[in-house]
């Protein structure tokens, strides 16, 4: 299973039922799944929260009001992401 966050990140999962936070270099290794730097967590939860604060890092934030913006959006986004991949496994 693969979720895109963005064009930098992607979550997959292992064959031991880890989730795996991947920042994609472009490549992909022998068995389909995203090369690049990876994070490994025992849930999304964990997984979507380090995406979101490792993305926050690199967007040009000023306030409380644009943090909460950014982090409202990417939670909306990730969570219909997430919703749609869970129903096609059902």
């Amino acid at each position: 299973m693969k979720i895109d966050l963005d064009d930098k990140w992607c979550i997959t999962s292992s064959n031991h039922c880890n989730v795996i936070l991947v920042k994609k270099s472009g490549r992909l290794q022998k068995d389909g799944t995203p090369a690049g730097q990876k994070f490994y967590y025992q849930n999304f939860g964990q997984a979507v929260k380090d995406w979101i604060q490792k993305a926050a890092i690199s967007e040009d934030i000023n306030s409380f009001q644009e943090l909460a913006n950014f982090i409202d959006g990417k939670l909306k986004a990730v969570e219909l992401k997430i919703d749609q991949r869970m129903g096609d496994c059902k």
